[in-house]
């Protein structure tokens, strides 16, 4: 995209270089004619080649523990940011496109001894449009201001005493041990796989259920792209 973009920004600079004669004068009138329906065209395909480009859908993401009352949990926030007030695109009427498609999935192993705890899983995605609260296996994500839709990893059963990841219609909950683990993320937006990577701490206690801080976990280099 960003190369397509060039050439017409190329086509542009000699378009000019000629019209102001860099490149001799021109035989006959029909040559300027078509010199000019030319720049006309390319002009047209500008807006449609930024708008592609700088208003491509972008997935933000934002590990977070949610503290309510005595209930802990750790989820991953997510947003396709709106393009800002005060950006040159935006007052050339760019808009930043909606996700189509975003699917979540995630693995969990034990950190540092790289045991599986909890193999590949499809996750449910959770959104303040959702009337249910159940949460979808795939969503359409449009530009907002604020993380309004997350993907929910690990909580505090105050009954179990321990942390659980949940379940739903096809799976058990499954309760994890005090320890630290590897969570490996696959965001999959239209198509595009990214994956991320975050440790999490389980201890004995719901205060203890904390993600780990990336320059704290040194299985995180390889996935310091995260944030």
């Amino acid at each position: 995209m960003w190369l397509l973009l060039a050439i017409i920004l190329v086509i542009l600079g000699l378009l000019v270089f000629a019209l102001r004669g860099f490149f001799g004068v021109f035989p006959d009138s029909w040559e300027w004619t078509g010199l000019v329906l030319a720049g006309v065209g390319i002009a047209m395909g500008v807006p449609s080649v930024l708008q592609m480009t700088m208003g491509r859908p972008k997935l933000m993401i934002d590990f977070d523990r949610v503290v309510k009352d005595q209930e802990r949990s750790l989820a991953i926030f997510l947003k396709n940011p709106q393009l800002e007030k005060k950006s040159v695109w935006r007052k050339l009427g760019i808009r930043r496109a909606t996700i189509q498609s975003l699917i979540a999935s995630f693995r969990i192993s034990e950190a540092g001894a790289g045991k599986v705890i909890i193999p590949i899983v499809q996750a449910r995605i959770y959104s303040d449009d959702d009337p249910t609260g159940v949460g979808s296996n795939r969503i359409a994500l449009p530009p907002t201001l604020s993380f309004e839709t997350c993907v929910m990893i690990a909580m505090w059963d105050a009954v179990k005493k321990r942390a659980v990841v949940p379940g739903d219609r096809l799976r058990q909950a499954v309760e994890l041990s005090a320890g630290i683990y590897r969570l490996e993320v696959i965001f999959v937006v239209d198509g595009d796989p990214q994956t991320k990577f975050r440790e999490f701490i389980v201890g004995n206690t719901a205060d203890d259920l904390v993600w780990v801080k990336p320059h704290q976990s040194a299985s995180h280099k390889e996935g310091s792209q995260t944030e």
